[in-house]
C-alpha cells in the first residue's frame, strides 16, 4: 500500500491522539504540495511564508517558516497567509504545537553503596552474568560466533551524542547523525551546569563503544557504526519527529528511542499524522526495501501506575517497544505493563542492583544509566549483531526472531501464560529476556517470512453503555478474511482493537482483549492519575501476545468500569464503536511443506502396482512414486519447476535461481545468485557484470559514485565526500560541482591566497607571509609572498643567523640555505663564505680558523684546556665533544652531530645533511623535482612519486600503488586502479578483463564511442544507425532494404525491386502487387483496374468469390451481381422492373414511383424521392442521409464525405483517401512516388515540425523544432538550446563546441575547442594553429606546462627550447651548430663536423681550420706554417718526418710521427698510418677513456665510458667501474627486467619469472611478473606459494606462516589451516601436548612427547632444522634453524671453522645469513689497519666501561624499598592476537584507564622468558642511546612482555610510568 494510500490515515488517527492541555503553537507549518520544490517555493513566495526544505524522506512535504509569526503562541495564527489552503496544489497543511516529550530515565532518587568512577569490564554484569543474574543474553557467545556489529549503522535519536567521546570516536559515523534541533551536521550536545543533555551519548555507548581501547567500556554492537539526532534539546514538533525517524532512511539500519510522551499516568498520546507517515515510510521504503529497524523504551511511568497502551509510539507495530528486568528477574519499580512490549533486557531497578556502565558527557564514564532508557540501546546492538549475520532481514523477520529466540528464564511476574502458539508471555517482559546467540544463530539461516496481510473487521452495533461496577463484553465472530485472498489472514502477528470511548473519568476503565485460543491480553488497566473526561478516540489499543495464532474464531472484548472516589456515578462513560486490525500472514510463517502435485484419481484399468523401493534422499516422509529426485510426493528440501510441469527435488537451488516457499524461483537475467526475483535483490552477479553492493543490482559499469572492486566484482561507493568519479574507494578522480580535486579528497575551492577551513566551511585568508597555503599559520605555506623567503619550510623575512639567502630558483622562490658548518652566519654555501665564526674561531679571508692552539680533532673547554673532540668528528667547537663542526670524509654533518648516513627527510650535499622538500619521503637534492619516495607530506596530503616529484594525485593514464608511486596504466588505457585493471580505454579501445582490446567492428556491428563497444545491428543489416540497431544503413548481400530495415524476403504490401535490392510499398488497401498493379486486396476489398476499391464504380459489381470488379449488364446503370443482369438501376429511358431494366411509363408525382402495372407507389421511407421502392433506388434521402449511387446511407464511404448541403456523398479534396468535410482529412493517397502525410487535417508532402510515421506525422518532442525518425531524434532546436547527438541540451559536454546552434565534437585529441578549432588539447598532445599533434612540426618545440608547440627561436630550424642555445638544427644552411647555438659561420677557431653538424675546436696549432680533422687548418697560430699537408707547423725547410733544431738542422722524427717538432715520441704533431696522436705521442692504439677518431688522434669517450666508438653516451664499449652496459649505454640502475652483472659489468635478463631482479637466475627476484607470487625470503617467483607460506593478496606475495603452521590463511600464530604430525588445530592455532623444549612423535594410535635439539627452545620435530622458537640471541632461520647472531671479534685461530650465523645489525625480524669468521661492518672496514686509532678507541671504551659500572653500582646502593607493592620487572603488552585476545585487551584497558600501570599478568616463571631484545654484539657506536628501550621478552605461550630498567618504583615515581600499548608480533 502507498504512502499516499496511508497518509489520510495517518492524518486522521493522528490527529485524534491529541490531548487537551495548554496548547503552544509555532511559527511553523507542515504543508504537503504538489508539484514538486518549485511550486513549493512559489506558493511560499506568495504567502509571506519561508520553503525550509522537504521534511525528511517525507516526499511532497515540506517545512513552512512565517518571520511574520511570533514563536509561540497559545492562540492558533490568523491571517491572509491562512487564504493559503485555497491553493488547488495544497493537499493538507498543519501549524506545528509544541509536544512534550521526556526521557526514559530513571527519575526515583536512588542511593548506591559506592560510585563508579573507574569503570572497568567485569562492571558490565548484564553482559557476563554471574550467579545474580540467572539467565544470560548470551552476548559473549554472539561475539564468539564471530558478529560484533560490522558493517551495521545504528542511529540514536535523543539529545544528541559527544562525538569526540574517547570510547564513541572511533564508531562515530557522520552520516547517520544530524543536528535537528540547530539545523547543522553536528550532534554534539548542548553543555550546561547541569549535565541535563547526557542522555543520548550514555544510549550510544550501550550500542557500540568500542572495544581493547583502554578506556570505558565494551558496546554490545562494538563494531558498529553510531550515530545521533540532536532532536530533544528543543521545540518538538511533529516535524521534528518526522525529520528525525526518516533521517538518510537506506543508510541506517537501526533507529534507538529511549523517550516518549510523559509518563505521568494520565497522558495518552502518539505520534502525529508526520511521524505516523514517516514510521511508515521507514519500514516500507528504509534499508532498501526492507524496514527501517525501530526500537523504543516501553515507559518509566510504574511508580505513576502508567499504562505504555496509552503510548502510540511503544503501541505501534512498527515499533520494537522493550521493557527491563533486573539482575534478579524481578519487575523494576519505573516498568510499565501493557500488551505491547515485545521483549525485554537487563537494567537497573532494585535497591542493591548495579546500574548499565556506559560512556557519559564530557568525555566520562558512569554506572548510573538506567531505565527503560538503557533496554532499548541493549536491544539495538543485540539487534545489530543480528543483521550482521543476516543483512537481508526485513522488519518482520526481526520481530519474529525476537518472538522465536526470546526466554521466559527466571524473570519473576504473576502473569505469564503460554499461548495458542506456545509461546510465553508476559504483560510485564513480552516475550521474555533477548537471547542474542540465539538470535543470530536464527538470522544465519532464516528465510523471509511471506507477506503480510492485513484483515480489518468491524462490529455493526449502537453505541452501548458502560455501567460502573459492571463489565460490557462485546464479542467479534472473525474469519480473518477468507472471502479476500491478499486480505486473508491465518497466522497471527500484531493485533489492534481501534475504539471509540467516552466517559466521564478515564482512568477508571480497563480493557481486556481475548483471543479464539484463549489468551487475554490486557489493553487497558486503571490509571488513578488519569481524571481525563474525553475518553478515546478512535485510539489503537495493540497486542502481540496472540503471535503465531490461528485467527478464526469469536473475539471477545471486556470493558470494566471501577468508579474512584472522586467520581459521579451518576454519569456513564459509552462504547461508541469498536473494530479488529488483524496482521499476519495466510500462510504459516516457518513450516512451508510443500503440497503433492494434483492429479485426478486414475481408473481401475490406469491403476498399476504403488512403488514399494527406497525414496531419492531429496524425497520428503510423504514417500514416492519411484527412485528419481524427479518421483518424490513432495520434496524435502527444495524443488525446480520446468516447463512442462513437472518437477525435481534439490539439495539446494543452483546457479540462476532462489528459493522461495521451497520452489527454486529464477533470478533476475543479469543475477548470477539472489533473494528475490526483482533486479534489485542479487547477491552475485554473471559474467561481465558487476554487483552494486548499494543497490544490489548487476550492472555492466559502475555508475558515477561508484568504483569496481576487482576481487570482489563489487561496485562500491566512493568514501569520499563529494565526489563523483574514483578508482577506489580512498582516491578519487572527479569531484562534484563547487568543489576541487586536491590530492585524493575534494574540498570546497578557495581562490589563490586562501585556503578550505572545514571546521568553519569557508576559505580562509592564509597568513600574509604565504603566497599560498594548505592551512593556517606561518608553517602551512606552500609558497612565499614576495618579500619573504623559504626556510625549513617556514616563510621568514629574512633568513636565520646560520642560513643564507639563494636567489630565485627554477620555481621563482627565493630559499634561505644553511651555511658550512664552520660559519655561525655566512654569504654563500663553501666554509670560504663565512661573515661570522662560533667561538673559538677568527673570520679570516672569510674563512673560520681556530683562534686557540689546539689541534684538529680538539676544541678548548671553559678552563682553556684542550679536549679531544668525540671520535666521530673531525673538528668541534665545544662544549661538548659531539659538538661537531666538520666529519670525516666518511661522514656527513647533520646538525651538529657526524653520521653515516642521512636519515629520512634528508639528503647528503657539501658533506652535511640537509631537509628534503617537504613533499619527499626521500630525497637527492634539494626542490620538489628530485625526490626518491614519498609519502603523507606536512599539510597530511597524501603524495606520490612521479618523475622525481611527490605528487598529490597521479597524472592520467596512472595509478595509485601502495608503495605510494604513480605507475602508468597499461597500454592504451585512460584511467585504472591497478596494472593489471583498466577502468577506461582510449577511444576505438574497449576494456575486456581490465585489459584495452582494440576495438574492430564487423559486419553487422556498429562502433559505439560512448561505451568504447560494438553493438550489434538487426538480421540483414550491413550498418545501422548507433543507439537504433534497427535502422539499417544498408543491408547485406541478398537483403532488401525496406524503410529502416532489412529483409530477407519484401515483408507484405510491398514488392522487390531487384536492381536497387529495395521493398516497394503497394497501394494502401492492396495486400499483393507488383510494379503495375495490384494482383490480391485486402478484406472487403475488390480489384477495379489493378486498384483496390471498397465499392466498384457504376457498370461494375462486388464479385465475392474473386474480389474483383465484375462488369454489369449493358442495360445497368448499376448492379450488385452475382450476375451482371441484376440491376439495382438502369441506364438512361430504362426502368427498373424486378432486377430488370425496361422501357419508361408515365411518371408519377413527388414521393411515389411507376411499378410494372403503371401504378404510382410510395418510394422508400428513406427516401424523399426515388425511382422504385428499393431502399437503392433512391433519387434525394431524407433528413440525416446522404445519397450515394442512389442509396441513402448514413455514413459514406471512403474516400467521400456527407455534405449537408448537397444531400449527397461528395468526393473528398484530392490527396484524402479518408475526410470527415473538404476541409479535414483523417487519411491520406499515399503512392510510392507521390508521398502524402496527414498533418493536423491536412495532407502534406513533408511533415512540419513533426516526423512521418507511415501516412500520419507525429509531432517532435518539444524542445525539437524539427526531428526524423522518432520525436526524440531531433534535427534541430529551439531557442538557445543546441543540438547534440539528436537531442536538445542547454549546453555541450567537454571535447565539443558550438557551430550553427550544434554541438560538433573537437577534434582527435582535443579537450577543450572552439569553432576556429582546438583551444586546448589531451594529455601528450600539443595545441598548433587550431589542432592537437603528438610531435610538433619543424620549427616549434614542446611546451609540456602549458601543452602548446611554441615556436623556435629565429635562428633554429629544430629546437627543444625557447632560447637561442635550444637549436637542433639552423634555419641558415650556412649556419653553423655549436653547442646548441647557431652561429654563422662557426666561431674563429672550430669548424664543422660534417657527421654531427657540430662546431668541432682546431687544434691548437690551427688559427682557423675547415675540416674534415681538426688538423685541416686553413690558417696558422703565430710562428707557425701551413705545411702541404694543409698542417700548420714550425716554419722549416726540412722535408717531411724532419724537424729543424735550434741551429736550423733538419733531424729525423721518431719513427711513429709523421711531424714533430723535437726527436722524442712525446713530440710528435701528427702520426704516420695506423698511429694515432695523443698528447703528443703516436701510438699503436688509443688506450681506455679515448677513442681513434677521423683526425687520426685519440679523442676522449663520454665520462661514462671505458672503452668507446665515439664521443656520445650511446658509443660505449665498456663502462667504468660501478656502470654497466645497457646495449651502447652505460648506465647505474639497469632497466626494468634486468639486473646488473658484476661478473660481465653488462645489464643482463632477469629470469623470466621475476619482473625485476638483483642476479641471474628463478632466485634472485626482487619483484614478479603478472600472475606470479613473490616469495620475500627466497627472492623466487611462483605461481602458486608452497607449503607452510601464504597468499598476501594485498603485496601479491607468498609470506612465511608462523613456524608452528603448515599450512595457513595469515601470518599470526592463530592463522593456521593445518599443523604437523603431533599437533592439534584449536580456533586456528597448532597446539602441542608437550611441554616447552619437546615436541609430540607419534606411536601408532599415541604419541609420546621427545625433546627438541638443543638449538631450539620449543620445536616441531627432531633435529635441529624444526625449531619454532629460538634462545635469546639467536634468531629462527628460514629452513627452521636457530642460528647465533655473528659476533664482531675475528678470531684469531686460523684453524676456526667458519660458523654460519644471522647478522643481527641487519635484522628486521628475519635472519640475514652471513659467517661469523671476520665479521665487520664497512665502518670497520675502512679503518683496518690504523693501529694508533684501535689503541686510542680501546683505551676510550675501557673508561667508559669503569663509568657505567660505577653509576651502576651507585644507582643500586641508593634505592630504597617502597613500602607499597610495586610493577615487577615485567610488563605483559598489548596483543592482538590469541583466542583470549578480547580478554586480554579489556583488561588491560581497564587498568590503563584507572591510570596504573601494574601488570596484568599477574605472576609467570621467569626462567621460561625468552629474550628477544639483548643484541649488544651487533649495535655500532652511533646507536648508544638506543640503548635506554626497554628489552622485550617473550613467554612460552607467545606473550611478548617488556623488562623495565627498574625493578621498582617509589611512589613519587608511580605516576610518572608510562603504559607502552604497542603490539609486538615475534615472526
Amino acid at each position: 500500500m502507498t504512502s499516499t494510500i496511508f497518509f489520510p490515515y495517518a492524518l486522521f488517527f493522528g490527529i485524534g491522539l491529541q490531548c487537551v492541555q495548554m496548547r503552544l503553537y509555532t511559527n511553523r507549518w507542515a504543508v504537503k504540495i504538489t508539484g514538486g520544490p518549485e511550486a513549493a517555493d512559489l506558493i511560499a513566495e506568495k504567502y509571506g511564508f519561508v520553503n525550509m526544505g522537504q521534511i525528511g524522506g517525507l516526499v511532497d512535504h515540506y517545512q513552512f517558516q512565517h518571520s511574520g509569526i511570533i514563536k509561540r503562541s497559545t492562540i492558533k495564527s490568523k491571517g491572509n497567509h491562512s487564504l493559503i489552503t485555497m491553493e488547488t496544489k495544497v493537499e493538507w497543511i498543519q501549524q506545528q504545537m509544541v509536544q512534550k516529550r521526556v526521557k526514559r530515565t530513571e527519575t526515583m532518587d536512588q542511593t548506591h553503596d559506592g560510585s563508579f568512577n573507574d569503570p572497568k569490564w567485569d562492571s558490565m554484569w548484564y553482559i557476563h552474568c554471574d550467579h545474580n543474574c540467572l539467565t544470560d543474553m548470551n552476548i559473549q557467545a554472539a561475539w564468539r560466533r564471530g558478529y560484533t556489529g560490522k558493517g551495521v549503522v545504528v542511529s540514536i535519536l535523543d539529545d544528541g551524542i559527544e562525538r569526540q567521546h574517547p570510547d564513541l570516536k572511533q564508531n562515530y559515523d557522520a552520516r547517520a547523525s544530524y543536528d535537528v534541533n540547530g539545523n547543522d551536521p553536528d550532534p554534539t550536545p548542548r553543555y550546561d551546569v547541569t549535565n541535563e543533555n547526557k542522555h543520548g551519548t550514555r544510549c550510544a555507548g550501550v550500542v557500540a563503544a568500542s572495544a581493547n581501547n583502554s578506556l570505558c567500556i565494551v558496546g554490545i554492537a562494538y563494531n558498529a557504526k553510531i550515530g545521533g539526532v540532536r532532536m530533544l534539546d528543543g521545540d518538538m514538533t511533529d516535524m521534528v519527529e518526522a525529520q528525525s525517524l526518516n533521517l538518510r532512511q537506506q543508510y541506517i539500519d537501526i533507529y534507538s528511542s529511549s523517550w516518549g510522551p510523559d509518563d505521568d499516568g494520565r497522558t495518552v498520546d502518539g505520534p502525529g499524522p508526520l511521524a505516523r507517515l514517516a514510521l511508515e515510510n521507514g519500514i516500507r521504503k528504509g534499508r532498501k526495501g526492507r524496514g527501517s529497524i525501530f526500537v523504543w523504551a516501553s515507559g518509566n511511568g510504574g511508580q505513576s501506575q502508567d499504562h505504555c497502551s496509552c503510548d502510540g509510539y511503544t503501541n505501534s507495530i512498527y515499533t520494537i517497544s522493550v521493557g527491563s528486568t533486573t539482575q534478579s528477574g524481578r519487575k523494576p519499580w519505573y516498568l510499565e505493563e501493557c500488551s505491547s512490549t515485545l521483549a525485554t533486557t537487563y537494567s537497573s531497578g532494585d535497591s542493591h542492583s548495579p546500574g548499565v556502565v556506559t560512556t557519559d558527557l564530557r568525555q566520562r564514564c558512569t554506572d548510573e544509566h538506567s531505565g527503560t532508557s538503557a533496554s532499548a540501546p541493549m536491544a539495538a546492538g543485540i539487534i545489530a549483531l543480528t543483521l550482521e549475520a543476516n543483512p537481508a532481514l526485513t522488519w518482520r523477520d526481526i520481530q519474529h526472531i525476537i518472538v522465536k529466540t526470546s526466554s521466559r528464564g527466571h524473570l519473576s511476574a504473576s502473569d505469564w501464560q503460554s499461548n495458542g502458539a506456545g509461546y510465553d508471555v508476559s504483560h510485564l517482559y513480552g516475550f521474555g529476556l533477548l537471547n542474542a546467540e540465539a538470535m543470530v544463530k536464527n538470522a544465519e539461516t532464516w528465510k523471509q517470512v511471506p507477506s503480510q496481510h492485513i484483515c480489518e473487521e468491524n462490529i455493526g452495533q449502537n453505541a452501548r453503555i458502560i455501567s460502573p461496577e459492571r463489565v460490557l463484553r462485546s464479542v467479534l465472530k472473525s474469519s480473518g478474511c477468507s472471502a479476500q485472498r491478499l486480505q486473508r489472514v491465518v497466522y497471527l502477528e500484531h493485533v489492534i482493537v481501534r475504539v471509540t470511548i467516552t466517559h466521564p473519568h478515564r482512568g477508571d476503565l480497563s480493557i481486556t482483549l481475548t483471543s479464539p485460543s484463549g489468551t487475554t491480553s490486557q489493553l487497558l488497566a486503571n490509571r488513578p492519575n488519569d481524571h481525563s473526561s474525553e475518553g478515546f478516540i478512535k485510539w489503537e489499543f495493540m497486542t502481540t501476545h496472540c503471535w503465531g495464532e490461528r485467527l478464526a474464531g469469536d473475539w471477545i472484548l471486556d470493558i470494566r468500569d471501577t468508579p474512584s472516589p472522586q467520581r459521579n456515578n451518576r454519569l456513564q462513560g459509552k462504547l461508541v464503536e469498536w473494530s479488529l486490525v488483524l496482521y499476519g500472514t495466510s500462510t504459516h510463517p516457518y513450516i512451508r511443506h510443500e503440497q503433492p502435485r494434483s492429479a485426478q484419481l486414475p481408473s481401475e484399468d490406469e491403476i498399476t502396482e504403488e512403488y514399494n523401493g527406497s525414496c531419492d534422499p531429496e524425497c520428503s516422509e510423504d514417500g514416492c512414486e519411484g527412485p528419481g529426485p524427479h518421483q518424490c510426493v513432495s520434496c524435502l528440501n527444495l524443488f525446480l519447476k520446468f516447463k512442462n510441469n513437472t518437477r525435481t527435488c534439490v539439495s539446494e537451488c543452483p546457479s540462476g535461481y532462489w528459493g522461495d516457499k521451497k520452489r527454486c524461483k529464477k533470478c533476475y537475467s543479469s543475477c548470477k545468485s539472489c533473494l528475490g526475483s526483482r533486479s534489485d535483490q542479487c547477491t552475485a552477479c554473471k559474467s561481465g557484470y558487476h554487483l552494486n553492493e548499494e543497490k544490489n543490482n548487476c550492472v555492466t559499469s559502475c555508475e558515477d559514485g561508484y568504483f569496481l572492486y576487482h576481487e570482489e566484482n563489487l561496485c562500491r561507493k566512493c568514501n569520499i565526500e563529494n565526489c563523483m568519479k574514483c578508482t577506489s574507494a580512498s582516491i578519487c578522480t572527479e569531484c562534484s560541482e563547487g568543489t576541487s580535486l586536491v590530492g585524493n579528497r575534494c574540498q570546497k575551492s578557495c581562490e589563490v591566497g586562501s585556503y578550505y577551513s572545514e571546521p568553519e566551511d569557508s576559505c580562509e585568508a592564509c597568513h600574509p607571509a604565504c603566497a599560498t597555503c594548505a592551512a593556517a599559520g606561518l608553517e602551512s605555506c606552500n609558497r612565499c609572498a614576495e618579500g619573504y623567503l623559504m626556510e625549513n619550510w617556514r616563510c621568514v623575512s629574512s633568513c636565520s643567523q646560520g642560513f643564507y639567502a639563494e636567489q630565485q630558483n627554477s620555481d621563482n622562490q627565493s630559499t634561505c640555505k644553511r651555511c658550512d658548518a664552520s660559519c655561525l652566519a655566512c654569504v654563500g654555501p663553501t666554509k670560504t663564505n663565512c661573515s661570522e665564526c662560533v667561538d673559538g674561531h677568527s673570520l679570516q679571508d672569510g674563512v673560520c680558523v681556530l683562534s686557540h692552539n689546539c689541534g684538529d680533532g680538539e676544541y678548548q673547554d671553559e678552563s682553556g684546556e684542550c679536549q679531544s673532540c668525540h671520535v666521530s668528528c673531525q673538528k668541534c667547537k665545544g662544549p661538548q665533544s659531539e659538538d661537531c663542526l666538520s666529519c670525516f670524509i666518511t661522514h656527513l654533518l647533520d646538525y651538529g652531530q657526524c653520521v653515516v648516513s642521512c636519515s629520512n627527510g634528508k639528503y647528503p650535499s657539501g658533506g652535511q645533511c640537509h631537509l628534503c622538500d617537504h613533499t619527499c619521503a626521500q630525497c637527492v637534492d634539494a626542490g620538489p623535482s628530485n625526490c626518491t619516495s614519498c609519502d603523507t607530506d606536512k599539510f597530511g596530503v597524501d603524495r606520490y612519486l612521479y618523475h622525481g616529484e611527490c605528487v598529490d594525485a597521479c597524472p592520467k593514464a596512472h595509478f595509485h600503488t601502495v608503495l605510494k608511486a604513480c605507475e602508468p596504466c597499461p597500454s592504451y588505457c585512460k584511467l585504472c586502479s591497478s596494472a593489471t585493471h583498466c577502468i577506461k580505454c582510449e577511444d576505438s579501445f574497449y576494456v575486456n578483463n581490465g585489459v584495452c582490446n582494440k576495438l574492430e567492428c564487423g559486419e553487422g556491428e556498429v562502433e559505439d564511442p560512448e561505451y568504447d563497444d560494438c553493438m550489434p545491428c538487426e538480421e540483414g543489416c550491413h550498418k545501422c544507425v548507433l543507439y537504433n540497431p534497427k535502422h539499417c544503413l544498408s543491408c547485406i548481400n541478398g537483403y532488401y532494404r525496406f524503410e529502416e530495415s532489412c529483409y530477407k524476403n519484401c515483408p507484405s504490401k510491398t514488392y522487390p525491386v531487384e536492381e536497387t535490392m529495395s521493398c516497394v510499398s503497394c497501394e494502401h488497401d492492396c495486400v499483393n502487387c507488383d510494379e503495375d498493379e495490384c494482383s490480391w486486396c485486402e478484406a472487403d476489398f475488390f480489384i477495379s483496374n489493378g486498384k483496390c476499391v471498397r465499392e466498384c464504380p457504376d457498370g461494375f459489381y462486388n464479385d465475392d468469390e474473386s474480389q474483383e470488379c465484375e462488369e454489369c449488364h449493358s442495360d445497368c446503370k448499376t448492379c450488385s451481381g452475382p450476375e451482371d443482369s441484376d440491376c439495382e438501376s438502369c441506364s438512361e429511358g430504362l426502368t427498373l422492373d424486378n432486377g430488370a431494366c425496361v422501357s419508361e411509363q408515365d411518371v408519377c408525382p413527388a414521393q411515389m414511383y411507376l411499378t410494372d402495372d403503371g401504378e404510382c407507389e410510395a418510394c422508400h421511407p428513406l427516401c424523399e424521392s426515388c425511382w422504385g421502392k428499393m431502399k437503392n433506388q433512391c433519387n434525394t434521402c431524407v433528413k440525416g442521409r446522404y445519397l450515394n449511387a442512389d442509396q441513402c446511407v448514413a455514413r459514406c464511404p471512403v474516400g467521400s464525405f456527407g455534405s449537408k448541403d448537397s444531400g449527397h456523398c461528395e468526393t473528398c479534396p484530392q490527396g484524402c483517401a479518408q475526410c470527415q468535410d473538404e476541409q479535414l482529412c483523417t487519411r491520406c493517397q499515399s503512392t510510392r512516388k507521390n508521398p502524402l502525410y496527414l498533418q493536423a487535417g491536412q495532407c502534406v508532402r513533408k511533415c512540419t515540425r513533426g516526423y512521418p510515421v507511415g501516412q500520419v506525422c507525429k509531432s517532435c518532442a518539444s524542445a525539437c523544432t524539427s526531428c526524423e525518425k522518432n520525436a526524440t531524434h531531433c534535427m534541430s532546436c529551439e531557442g538557445t538550446l543546441l543540438l547534440y547527438k539528436h537531442e536538445c541540451v542547454s549546453s555541450c559536454p567537454s571535447a565539443h563546441t558550438v557551430s550553427n546552434g550544434e554541438c560538433v565534437q573537437c577534434q582527435e585529441n582535443c579537450a577543450i575547442c572552439s569553432e576556429d578549432g582546438c583551444t586546448g588539447c589531451k594529455e601528450d598532445y600539443f595545441l598548433h594553429v587550431g589542432q592537437c599533434i603528438a610531435v610538433c612540426p619543424d620549427g616549434f618545440f614542446e611546451d609540456m606546462n602549458q601543452g602548446i608547440c611554441k615556436r623556435c627561436h629565429v635562428d633554429c630550424s629544430l629546437c627543444d627550447g625557447p632560447e637561442s642555445n635550444n637549436c637542433d638544427a639552423c634555419s641558415d644552411s650556412d649556419s653553423t651548430l655549436h653547442y646548441g647555438a647557431c652561429l654563422t659561420p662557426c666561431s674563429s677557431h672550430t669548424y664543422r663536423e660534417s657527421r654531427s653538424g657540430e662546431c668541432i675546436d682546431c687544434d691548437s696549432s690551427c688559427l682557423t681550420c675547415s675540416g674534415p680533422h681538426d688538423t685541416s687548418c686553413t690558417s696558422c697560430s703565430e710562428g707557425l706554417k701551413m705545411d702541404a699537408h694543409g698542417r700548420c707547423a714550425t716554419p722549416t725547410t726540412c722535408p717531411s718526418h724532419h724537424y729543424s733544431n735550434q741551429d736550423g738542422e733538419c733531424h729525423l722524427c721518431h719513427k711513429y710521427c709523421h711531424e714533430c717538432s723535437g726527436p722524442h715520441q712525446d713530440q710528435c704533431l701528427s702520426c704516420n698510418q695506423k698511429h694515432y696522436l695523443l698528447n703528443g705521442s703516436c701510438v699503436n692504439n688509443c688506450p681506455d677513456e679515448y677513442f681513434s677518431g677521423e683526425t687520426q688522434r685519440c679523442e676522449p669517450c663520454h665520462p661514462n665510458c671505458l672503452t668507446c666508438m665515439g664521443r656520445h653516451s650511446h658509443e660505449c664499449l665498456s663502462c667504468r667501474d660501478h656502470l654497466y652496459r645497457d646495449v651502447k649505454e652505460c648506465v647505474d640502475t639497469c632497466r626494468s627486467g634486468y639486473y646488473a652483472s658484476a661478473v660481465s659489468s653488462t645489464c643482463e635478463r632477469c629470469d623470466e619469472s621475476c619482473g625485476e631482479c638483483l642476479q641471474a637466475g628463478a632466485e634472485g627476484c626482487v619483484s614478479c611478473r603478472q600472475g606470479m607470487l613473490f616469495i620475500r625470503k627466497q627472492g623466487r617467483c611462483v605461481s602458486s606459494c608452497p607449503e607452510s607460506y601464504y597468499h598476501d593478496t594485498h603485496h601479491k606475495t607468498c609470506e612465511a606462516c608462523h613456524p608452528s603452521c603448515r599450512t595457513c590463511i595469515g601470518k599470526s600464530v592463530e592463522d593456521c589451516d593445518t599443523c604437523y604430525p603431533g599437533f592439534t588445530l584449536t580456533g586456528g592455532v597448532c597446539e602441542s601436548p608437550c611441554i616447552t623444549g619437546e615436541y609430540a612423535k607419534s606411536e601408532e594410535q599415541d604419541y609420546n612427547c621427545e625433546s627438541c635439539d638443543e638449538s631450539c627452545l620449543e620445536c616441531k620435530g627432531p633435529g635441529p632444522h624444526n625449531c619454532t622458537i629460538c634462545p635469546a640471541q639467536f634468531i629462527l632461520a628460514s629452513e627452521g634453524r636457530c642460528l647465533p647472531c655473528c659476533t664482531n671479534t675475528e678470531l684469531e685461530d686460523a684453524a676456526t671453522v667458519q660458523q654460519e650465523c644471522c647478522n643481527c645489525t641487519e635484522n628486521r625480524g628475519e635472519c640475514v645469513l652471513s659467517t661469523n669468521f671476520a665479521f665487520r661492518n664497512h665502518e670497520e672496514e675502512d679503518y683496518t689497519g690504523n693501529l694508533p686509532l684501535f689503541i686510542t678507541t680501546s683505551i676510550l671504551l675501557v673508561f667508559v666501561l669503569i663509568a657505567v659500572i660505577m653509576l651502576i653500582k651507585r644507582s643500586l646502593s641508593k634505592r630504597a624499598l617502597p613500602d607499597t607493592p610495586v610493577p615487577r620487572g615485567y610488563e605483559k603488552l598489548g596483543h592482538d592476537g590469541g583466542r583470549d585476545s578480547f580478554y586480554r585487551g579489556t583488561s588491560s584497558a581497564t587498568s590503563a584507564y584507572s591510570g596504573q600501570a601494574s601488570s596484568s599478568s599477574g605472576h609467570f616463571r621467569e626462567s621460561k622468558l625468552v629474550d628477544l631484545g639483548d643484541q649488544k654484539g651487533s649495535r655500532d657506536d652511533d646507536d648508544e642511546d638506543d640503548e635506554d628501550e626497554d628489552i622485550v621478552y617473550m613467554g612460552q605461550d607467545g606473550t611478548v612482555y617488556r623488562k623495565f630498567k627498574y625493578g621498582q618504583l617509589g611512589d613519587e615515581q608511580e605516576d610518572e610510568l608510562e603504559y607502552d600499548d604497542e603490539s609486538y608480533n615475534y615472526r
